[in-house]
């Protein structure tokens, strides 16, 4: 214990951590469960730097907090302030769009509160469209750095105070559950976003790091004389159980939230602790390769996310070629990650602030091209955040108020709906006059006059589709198209939510079958928010059962597209009565059918998209 050793496996374990978000973001539709590298970012973070305090206190009986908070800023800050220079700088002439909330992005991840930031303003970290930030991801690096202020003074006071590591580990093993138990009594499905960024709710991972410190210090001699290969099956397990849910995992999933998250926290810290205990294990983690990842896995978090933004948003790749555009991507995040380290390292060498600008101002005055770039890259910073916008962009507030205003209606037409099917049927004439009045209160949520005057459908085809009963079930792509499928279905029960995805959608389909709201003819439109499988089309299948459904493909210029599409045409074959409505291709290269976002759709393309389906529906009928 008189020098910290360095432990090379630790760095293998950062490389699986930041490979497994770095797929997450890249291929959500393989890796799912990529956003568990985090907590064990967080289990890495909280063993080294509480190993890093009780090291001190065992050395000196004491703990120099200025001194530690002085190594956390020369490790954290540089690094990030690189990456809003760079981004600040180009991202202006590329798209403001990109430096949106730039300002108070920057200024919440100085102070190390992005992630309650992005709670009150209610951002999500799983929305892909409306707020599919750059930064998004600096909310971990706040819940760090709240760690890395907070806890020195607490152990300090702890370590004075009681002196016995395990009535300490006791308080730190309460502070954990009570932590994991928020998660679990806060969990709803719309709460989601809380729980993965609120400190309080996340913190359980970092506190068994910090646990993880004073076992082995506590249990040193038992853990030592645990069998070595019962260590190694345990070692392996754990590794393939920490790989395995990278794979299996859903950032939606139930389980996730109610324990699965601890469960896999758990783990991390037995085979970190294993990692740490045997150099065996620890030179396994270790190669060229692995170390160079781990090494830079700071850097390589922090310019992830902006690449990939960037990247699928401006060549509007949807996931073809995917191994190609991976390799581009993950190419230009580690030349990026290289550069930064490489600067970074420098000035990490620095003492000081003075020293720092000493060096600088002798570096500068020796090499005047260098000296230009600076002021290049700092004047257009000063510049990007001057011009960055902040709140909600014009179009999305305008999108959110549409869509709002649509559910409002939708809502309305299936209680008349409901109201009108619950009353006896005197007469088929007075069946045509429910259903005209319904038809004439749908009309009039929308903005535009009747666009029946612009269908290629026979008066006797839509009179014929008209008495169609239809169940509907999608996200804000139906939504915002849902005023126009009204005009064409009257008799249409929709059941549309924004970022619905279908992997969620099973608890949907059961209800609307049996509150009997599915109708005869069945009508999905999900897989704008993300890809899904095969099986979660076969169990959809199963609820629906004999009747006829239509599944419509997507056009959203996403990493999944490709996947989505594929999975649905595979689907559709399988089943008699399953019918593919090819939308991506009908409506691609009319662009005056979208809204600015290019994904959901004005009233003409909402006229476009209902007229399809009509036609597809009558073909299948006839």
């Amino acid at each position: 214990m008189h020098k910290r050793k360095y432990i090379k496996g630790i760095d293998g374990l950062r490389a699986i951590a930041v490979i497994g978000v770095i797929l997450y973001h890249l291929m959500p539709q393989s890796v799912s469960g990529g956003f568990l590298g985090v907590p064990l970012f967080f289990v890495i973070s909280g063993y080294l730097m509480t190993d890093i305090l009780l090291f001190e206190w065992q050395k000196r009986q004491k703990i120099k907090i200025r001194d530690f908070y002085f190594r956390r800023v020369k490790r954290i800050y540089p690094s990030l302030l690189v990456l809003f220079i760079v981004t600040g700088s180009i991202f202006p002439f590329i798209s403001k769009k990109y430096l949106l909330n730039f300002k108070e992005i920057i200024t919440s991840s100085i102070f190390n509160v992005n992630n309650w930031w992005q709670i009150a303003n209610g951002f999500s970290y799983f929305d892909r469209f409306s707020n599919e930030s750059p930064f998004t991801h600096l909310w971990s690096l706040s819940i760090e750095g709240q760690f890395y202020i907070v806890w020195p003074i607490i152990l300090a006071i702890l370590l004075y105070k009681l002196k016995d590591y395990k009535k300490i580990n006791q308080i730190i093993l309460f502070i954990t559950g009570l932590s994991a138990v928020l998660m679990m009594a806060f969990y709803t499905p719309e709460s989601i976003n809380r729980i993965y960024y609120g400190t309080d709710t996340r913190l359980f991972s970092v506190m068994m790091g910090s646990s993880l410190a004073f076992i082995l210090r506590i249990y040193r001699e038992q853990i030592e004389s645990i069998d070595f290969w019962k260590k190694l099956t345990t070692f392996i397990v754990g590794l393939v159980l920490i790989i395995g849910s990278l794979f299996l995992f859903s950032d939606s999933g139930f389980f996730v939230y109610r324990g699965g998250m601890f469960l896999f926290s758990v783990i991390s810290m037995v085979v970190l602790g294993l990692v740490i205990e045997e150099e065996k294990f620890s030179g396994a983690l270790t190669n060229p390769i692995i170390r160079w990842i781990g090494s830079r896995s700071y850097e390589i978090y922090l310019w992830q996310l902006p690449v990939m933004v960037v990247y699928t948003d401006q060549l509007k790749w949807d996931g073809t070629n995917a191994l190609l555009h991976g390799v581009i991507q993950l190419t230009i995040i580690g030349v990026l990650s290289e550069l930064t380290c490489r600067l970074i390292n420098k000035i990490r060498r620095m003492g000081n602030v003075k020293e720092l600008w000493v060096i600088g101002k002798s570096y500068f005055q020796k090499n005047i091209p260098a000296l230009v770039i600076f002021l290049l890259f700092l004047g257009t910073f000063i510049y990007g955040v001057a011009v960055s916008p902040s709140g909600k962009m014009d179009s999305a507030v305008a999108l959110q108020k549409k869509l709002e205003k649509n559910k409002q209606a939708v809502e309305q037409h299936n209680k008349q709906l409901a109201s009108s099917s619950s009353e006896p049927k005197k007469t088929s004439g007075s069946t045509n006059t429910t259903s005209s009045t319904t038809q004439e209160t749908t009309t009039s949520s929308t903005t535009e006059s009747s666009k029946e005057e612009a269908s290629d459908l026979s008066p006797s085809q839509k009179e014929k589709i008209a008495k169609v009963s239809l169940g509907a079930i999608g996200d804000s792509v139906l939504l915002s198209a849902a005023p126009e499928l009204q005009t064409y279905f009257p008799h249409s029960h929709i059941d549309a939510e924004v970022g619905r995805q279908l992997v969620d959608s099973q608890k949907v389909f059961d209800k609307l079958d049996k509150d009997k709201q599915l109708g005869d003819v069945v009508l999905v439109v999900l897989g704008t928010n993300g890809s899904f499988k095969e099986s979660d089309i076969d169990k959809i299948m199963q609820t629906i059962g004999d009747r006829q459904v239509f599944f419509v493909n997507t056009l959203v210029d996403r990493p999944w597209q490709a996947s989505v599409n594929g999975t649905l045409a595979k689907s559709t074959k399988k089943y008699k009565n399953a019918h593919l409505i090819d939308w991506k291709s009908y409506a691609v290269g009319h662009r005056e059918w979208f809204d600015e976002d290019g994904i959901h759709l004005v009233p003409e393309g909402g006229e476009k998209f209902s007229e399809l389906v009509a036609n597809e529906v009558l073909n299948v009928l006839q």
